[in-house]
């Protein structure tokens, strides 16, 4: 009865160190979001955008061609990437997607 009560307290420990582990990775992630949007406006190039957040991981384009989006996916955006819009005539990024629930919109588009 004393080790199947040490047994569920230790396995209750790991279960609540795993998940403090993931909201601490999580929280630290979203800080990293945040600083890199906080530098990146819509409305710049996109070789701006690539200096700050490095090659993007995936690009894909509308049907039309005229608009690529971009996601930015590194050890620390794992979870929460960071994605652009790109108009593909100027080469002028139009939207931001910082991965916290807001969006960054060019006015001009």
């Amino acid at each position: 009865m004393t080790r199947r009560r040490g047994g569920l307290i230790l396995a209750l420990t790991c279960v609540v160190a795993l998940a403090g582990a993931w909201v601490w990775r999580t929280h630290q992630q979203g800080e990293v979001n945040l600083k890199a949007c906080g530098v990146l406006e819509p409305g710049g190039q996109r070789a701006d955008l690539v200096q700050i957040l490095g090659a993007p991981t995936t690009i894909m384009a509308n049907q039309a061609k005229t608009r690529v989006a971009l996601t930015f996916t590194t050890p620390f955006l794992a979870e929460k990437p960071i994605r652009a819009v790109v108009n593909v005539r100027d080469d002028v990024v139009m939207e931001i997607d910082c991965g916290d629930g807001r969006i960054k919109t060019y006015d001009k588009y």
